[in-house]
């Protein structure tokens, strides 16, 4: 990590010159930022007016970044906006693949803009030792006195509201004097053990729905890695062809590119972590999966179903234009990892889900933490008049705030019916059709994730079912864009259960906490997994536990086994036999047997 942070730091130049358009340069700050004339009469104003002002924000959210309007504040969402506070907004972002590195140079530079937006989800993601040393240096304002004052977040201070993590690890941290990290995305009631069709994207594998067909199986009855296995060489035995006559393999990667994550749901009876490979032991202790003996279990699944051919030989490896085609062209008679909002599944019923499989609790309800948030926020301890930039995102979560946020404007985009926002049939038609454009440089509301996400991402409290009778914005329509979504996670519920807190390591203190993900940073776990599962770099494998070789329990005791069998027979001056054992070794396993003064000594093979 110390390295990864020094390297970050020596690319501070670069990084200055990559944030010179967002706020980076104190001229440009000051210049955006600043506001108006403070004995300007703002007699005329709107209650909600706070300023005539811009705010520069600095997004680490890929998924703000692919949504951003061309012209943000010339969409009718940003113009309500600004009539009603007077704030404009220059939202810049940064690609998710570079966000914990990019960060590092700009925090190192020392030059931020006014406000920064990151992923967070939990304390453990790579941004928050960043973020909060940033805090620790006085790189952020202290939000404190606003938050006690305000509408919406000043019910951060009210018992139970927070989950464990956000509140403790993040918020209101001990060794801070103040407040200056918040989380976003705390929703007003918590709901997560409710199940609702107009919100719950069904994730995970599908099988093709006329192979289930003819093999005469309830896909939903596949529960177990056995049943799942069993099914495998069932359809490999029926020699199915997809739409260009070559052999189907039963299980293909996920819908979006070869990846490990697929993991979560093909090996789930074998998969330790709660999320991100962490769960809690019988003694309460965190441990990562490569501290643990599920590790064999989940690789010897892996290799097995490689051997068989009962999984493609690129699951891992494959890109996304691929992937994604060989779905498309039904070469995979089990996708690994797709959701029934993707156009493949909503499109038409050539897919269902399959399963879920049980974990290692021996249940398949779906883990939720309870209301944890995903986004954080922090102002510039160097902003004009930080107090304003607080003021407008808490007003943008009122309940005001939320329908302009979520709908648009009223009388363009929707209007009140019965004391609810309800989209114009025009808006719903462009919804529908998934008109991203329109929705997104036109409109520019955040229509729950179908639109510009920026305004989803940096809302709190939301509680769209009391508030807008509704679960997003065009769901009671009855036409919706998910219409097929919504009726298979009618079709396919899935329980659910709650773990306290937001992860595993939101158990562990901040020096724990700091030592295991300076241990995991030693270790590519995907890169290992996938080369473990290839019989590949077992030099890799000895770190935090995960062994020299995936069969490294048997092979240990075979080779002393055999290492004993020598040693006797050169005892009984039976050197022919010695040798042969030694060749065996060499040539069959790839053993290589040293005798030293400290015995016999054996390692693997250099290539």
């Amino acid at each position: 990590m110390v390295k990864r942070l020094m390297a970050a730091s020596m690319a501070g130049t670069l990084a200055v010159t990559m944030f010179a358009g967002c706020g980076g340069s104190s001229d440009s700050k000051d210049s955006s930022a600043k506001t108006e004339d403070t004995s300007e009469d703002n007699s005329d104003k709107p209650d909600t007016w706070i300023a005539d002002r811009t705010i520069t924000v600095q997004a680490y959210v890929d998924d703000i970044g692919n949504t951003l309007p061309k012209d943000f504040n010339n969409t009718e969402t940003m113009k309500k906006i600004t009539e009603l506070t007077g704030i404009k907004l220059d939202v810049k972002y940064t690609p998710g693949d570079s966000d914990a590195k990019v960060m590092a140079s700009q925090l190192a530079s020392g030059t931020i803009p006014d406000v920064i937006v990151s992923y967070l989800d939990n304390s453990t993601r790579p941004e928050f030792p960043l973020l909060y040393k940033a805090a620790k240096d006085g790189m952020f304002a202290d939000v404190s006195e606003y938050m006690k004052n305000s509408e919406v977040y000043s019910k951060y201070y009210e018992d139970d509201y927070l989950p464990d993590d956000t509140k403790n690890n993040i918020v209101f941290r001990d060794d801070l004097d103040g407040v200056y990290l918040w989380q976003m995305s705390i929703d007003e009631i918590d709901r997560s053990l409710e199940y609702d069709p107009d919100e719950e994207y069904v994730g995970g594998m599908y099988i093709q729905k006329s192979i289930a067909d003819d093999l005469g199986i309830d896909p939903t009855a596949i529960n177990t890695q056995e049943d799942f296995y069993d099914l495998l060489v069932k359809i490999k035995e029926g020699g199915y062809t997809d739409d260009n006559g070559n052999a189907v393999y039963p299980l293909g990667p996920k819908y979006w590119g070869g990846s490990v994550d697929a993991l979560k749901y093909i090996a789930t009876g074998y998969d330790w972590g709660v999320s991100d490979d962490y769960n809690l032991d019988e003694n309460g202790d965190v441990k990562h999966i490569a501290e643990t003996d599920h590790v064999y279990d989940e690789i010897n699944f892996v290799r097995k179903l490689l051997d068989e051919d009962l999984m493609n030989p690129e699951f891992f490896t494959m890109d996304s234009t691929r992937a994604e085609e060989v779905s498309k062209n039904h070469n995979s008679a089990i996708i690994a990892d797709v959701h029934n909002y993707e156009e493949i599944i909503y499109s038409n019923d050539d897919w269902i889900p399959l399963g879920p499989l049980n974990d290692i609790a021996d249940d398949n309800k779906e883990v939720v933490h309870g209301k944890s948030g995903r986004g954080c926020m922090a102002i510039s301890a160097d902003a004009e008049n930080p107090e304003e930039i607080f003021q407008f995102f808490d007003w943008l979560s009122t309940k005001e705030g939320q329908i302009i946020a979520q709908y648009g404007a009223e009388g363009v985009s929707y209007t009140m019916e019965d004391g609810y926002p309800r989209l114009t049939d025009e808006v719903a038609e462009k919804l529908n059709d998934g008109d991203t454009d329109y929705l997104i440089n036109t409109i520019g509301a955040g229509f729950g994730g179908s639109g510009n996400y920026f305004f989803e991402f940096v809302l709190t409290n939301k509680n769209n079912k009391d508030n807008f009778g509704e679960s997003r914005p065009g769901a009671s329509s009855g036409n919706s864009t998910f219409a097929r979504s919504v009726q298979i996670a009618e079709d396919y519920p899935v329980e659910k259960k709650l773990v306290p807190g937001l992860d595993a390591t939101a158990y562990m203190s901040a020096d724990e906490l700091a030592d295991v993900k300076t241990q995991m940073d030693l270790l590519d776990w995907d890169e290992t997994f996938v080369q473990a599962c290839f019989d590949l770099m077992m030099e890799l494998c000895g770190v935090l536990g995960l062994v020299d070789h995936l069969e490294k329990k048997d092979i240990d005791s075979e080779v002393e086994e055999l290492i004993a069998q020598r040693a006797a027979a050169k005892k009984a001056k039976n050197f022919a036999e010695a040798d042969r054992i030694r060749d065996y070794l060499l040539n069959e396993k790839g053993i290589v047997i040293k005798d030293t003064r400290q015995g016999t000594q054996w390692s693997y093979k250099e290539d």
